[in-house]
């Protein structure tokens, strides 16, 4: 399976780099979890991901603080807080419960990254094992 998962990320790849998106494609496409592609692409030496799809990582350079595009929110909707705020383990909230609550309230996953900054929260797990 680990060939398949390579075969299909490098033909998404683009200069060594496998978006996030991307990820979940191949994962969605060969009927696997998330997790699996990303210990596949993790253990490869020559590929990276980037672009999260939460604005985490992948948007620049990191020792310059462009890496991520995460916006503290101004505003927070207190149905959507409650719904974060069910979810929270240890000051975190997973990938997967972000996309979830995102889901539920047809909002953007970069704006709910956005509220769990201002809610001075983390973002752990990640769905393809990246942090």
């Amino acid at each position: 399976m680990r060939e398949e998962i390579m075969k299909a990320a490098e033909q998404l790849a683009t200069d060594g780099q496998l978006a996030c998106a991307d990820a979940h494609q191949v994962a969605a496409r060969l009927g696997i979890p998330p997790l699996q592609v990303g210990k596949a692409v993790n253990r490869a030496t020559n590929l990276r991901f980037y672009r999260c799809q939460l604005g985490l990582f992948g948007y620049g350079p990191k020792p310059e603080g462009k890496h991520k595009i995460v916006l503290r929110a101004a505003r927070v909707p207190s149905e959507i807080q409650a719904a974060i705020n069910s979810r929270v383990r240890d000051r975190s909230v997973s990938c997967r419960d972000i996309w979830e609550v995102a889901d539920q309230f047809k909002y953007p996953r970069l704006g709910i990254t956005n509220i769990i900054e201002a809610m001075g929260l983390k973002v752990t797990p990640c769905q393809l094992g990246c942090f």
